[in-house]
């Protein structure tokens, strides 16, 4: 499938870089547990404890809370989603059932640019003790609006009802 649906391999590299962004961890990462010296290697979730507890001195648990950023960026981009998506069953009565599939694709469109705000917003501030703990949380929000608004619009089959 593949091979023959070019949206679908383009929808696939763009899950795979985002899950690699996010999740993933450097395969040639020698240590055990990473440094702020490591920071250049590491990824999103990785570099929240490097960021937080050795720039900022923060414990675990308020570590831990730095990440309620990306559950408000989860909860904005939801909600940004389902108003962009909210005329729907209109389009799908106007086009008779099969509306183009470009119309679902508005607010991934909104999601790129998000996430590499976010992601930018984070490591640049991240990287100076004299920049605020919450200016680097704060990078949260953007990076969460465009992990979801890119799974909703991508992943998500919208209802004609």
């Amino acid at each position: 499938m593949l091979a023959t649906e070019p949206i679908l391999l383009l929808v696939t590299l763009w899950f795979t870089l985002l899950y690699g962004l996010i999740y993933a961890r450097e395969h040639f990462h020698h240590l055990a547990t990473p440094t702020y010296a490591d920071a250049p290697f590491m990824l999103v979730f990785e570099a929240y404890p490097v960021i937080f507890i050795e720039r900022h001195g923060m414990t675990i648990n308020q570590n831990g809370l730095t990440y309620i950023g990306l559950g408000i960026g989860m909860c904005v981009g939801t909600a940004i989603s389902l108003y962009v998506q909210r005329n729907h069953a209109m389009l799908v009565k106007e086009w008779r059932g099969f509306p183009p599939p470009e119309l679902g694709l508005i607010d991934a469109m909104m999601a790129g640019p998000c996430l590499v705000v976010g992601v930018f917003w984070l490591g640049w501030t991240g990287n100076y003790a004299s920049v605020p703990w919450y200016v680097s949380a704060l990078g949260g929000i953007p990076i969460g609006i465009g992990m979801v608004m890119s799974f909703i619009s991508l992943t998500v089959r919208k209802s004609p009802l």
